[in-house]
């Protein structure tokens, strides 16, 4: 065969080759999209990440730029402002057991392993290095200067406070069982504690200082429980609930301190979960449960924590972990007409006094919901919750969404079908949504959602 023919028959398969390559990398770069960028206001669908697995369908796909909060925040969280465009993304490489953010935007962390680290202009840096092993919980107190470590044996677990300003640990009575700070301030911690008969009692201590602390604690109510879960979402409300499982019926308790008295909010239901708000004028929980005794009817409700308000049936399913309250505000409408404003009536009565003028309120407080939502519904009510997720076996792969609880308004704010994100402990800082990703324990931050 001629050299020729060889040459062209070579430059073919050349030209073959870099069509076939150009051919897949159109395909490829056109079923990617953007990262983090804040959800159309139709919500999407996509697939649930595979049970029990961190790796593969399970990745957190591509998370974009480090986000970084600005350093000086002067904006009052929950205010209406006209706000820019949410921005989403990562707040630091370090995993997160538990955390909280200042007015001033310093994020303040907590490690499964115990160091302490924060995260100031965007730039993550060790502040204590003493480790813990064994984490149960980690939660940080009201103004977010304290924060209180549980850990070792589940039923005599140990418990040490951290001051953010001291940069110091302090430790607590052993024994304290799912203890919660005060939701009203200061720095009063309540607990529960098993008792000599083997028992429980709701107990209540004064972290305030390693004095405080030596003064003991005052016990709030005895019970004949032995192994409850404890929130306290307002000063003399508190909710005890047996550990959620599909497997056996459970019930949520609220039982209100200054009046001795004891509830049911949920009575003999498998799989009961809740959580609350500390919006007094509003005072709402939210709980996730089981109809169906055993057959995977699960629903999730907006109940009262007290008063007369009526229960809400949700239109979506998600559990109560992947969800916050935030108080917020909403603008009043001041048009009656289509671009019409409406005009403030002056006084033409002219008097020796100045008499002070009653201007009209420009906004109205209300209660938001924020929560992720699995986008495959059908996956997710299809396991066994909420065991399955709470026992890590389960993964989801969230989009986030915002009630409005006074109009009923369901917002998505944050959609990516590029990303894997199985929001949890999600909280609400100066006007920005933060949560710890289960799949990778970093913290993210969706900036600007309650100006939405």
């Amino acid at each position: 065969m001629p050299m020729k023919r060889y040459i062209y028959i070579i430059i073919a398969i050349v030209v073959v080759a870099v069509a076939a390559i150009a051919i897949l990398l159109y395909v490829k770069n056109s079923s990617t999209g953007g990262s983090g960028s804040a959800a159309s206001s139709t919500a999407t669908t996509g697939p649930l990440p595979v049970a029990g697995t961190r790796g593969s369908t399970g990745s957190t796909g591509n998370a974009g730029s480090p986000l970084s909060l600005p350093s000086d925040n002067s904006s009052t969280s929950g205010a209406p402002t006209q706000s820019a465009a949410p921005s989403f993304g990562v707040l630091s490489n370090n995993p997160v057991a538990g955390y909280a953010v200042s007015a001033q935007n310093v994020v303040t962390a907590i490690q499964p392993d115990g160091e302490v680290f924060a995260v100031v202009n965007g730039q993550t840096s060790i502040v204590n290095s003493s480790t813990v092993s064994g984490i149960i919980a980690v939660s940080f107190s009201a103004d977010g200067k304290k924060a209180l470590v549980n850990y070792g044996n589940p039923n005599n677990p140990q418990s040490s406070i951290y001051d953010v300003s001291l940069n110091a640990w302090t430790a607590l009575p052993v024994g304290m069982q799912s203890p919660q700070w005060s939701p009203s301030g200061g720095y009063g911690i309540a607990y529960l504690a098993t008792t000599r008969n083997g028992g429980l009692a709701l107990q209540t201590i004064d972290a305030t200082s390693a004095a405080t602390i030596k003064r003991g604690a005052t016990t709030l109510l005895s019970l004949a429980a032995t192994d409850l879960a404890l929130q306290w979402p307002m000063k003399n409300y508190f909710i005890l609930s047996d550990k959620p499982t599909s497997a056996s019926v459970g019930s949520i308790w609220e039982f209100n301190a200054s009046a001795g008295t004891l509830t049911a909010l949920e009575y003999n239901t498998p799989g009961a979960e809740s959580t609350w708000s500390a919006n007094v004028a509003t005072p709402y929980g939210l709980i996730f449960y089981d109809s169906g005794l055993g057959n995977r009817t699960e629903n999730l409700s907006l109940r009262p924590l007290y008063g007369t308000a009526p229960s809400e049936q949700m239109s979506f399913l998600t559990l109560p972990s992947k969800c916050a309250f935030d108080n917020e505000m909403m603008p009043i409408a001041t048009s009656t007409a289509a671009g019409q404003p409406t005009s403030t009536p002056t006084s033409t009565i002219k008097t020796s006094r100045a008499i002070p003028v009653k201007t009209a309120p420009t906004s109205t407080p209300y209660l938001a919901l924020y929560c992720g939502v699995p986008r495959s519904s059908s996956g997710f009510s299809s396991a066994s919750l909420p065991d399955a997720y709470n026992m890590m076996s389960l993964f989801t792969s969230d989009d986030i969404y915002k009630i409005n609880l006074t109009t009923a308004a369901i917002t998505p704010i944050w959609s990516d079908q590029t990303q894997n994100m199985d929001v949890s402990d999600v909280k609400i800082f100066n006007g920005t949504l933060f949560f710890v990703n289960r799949y990778d324990e970093k913290l993210y931050g969706l900036t600007n959602v309650t100006g939405q």
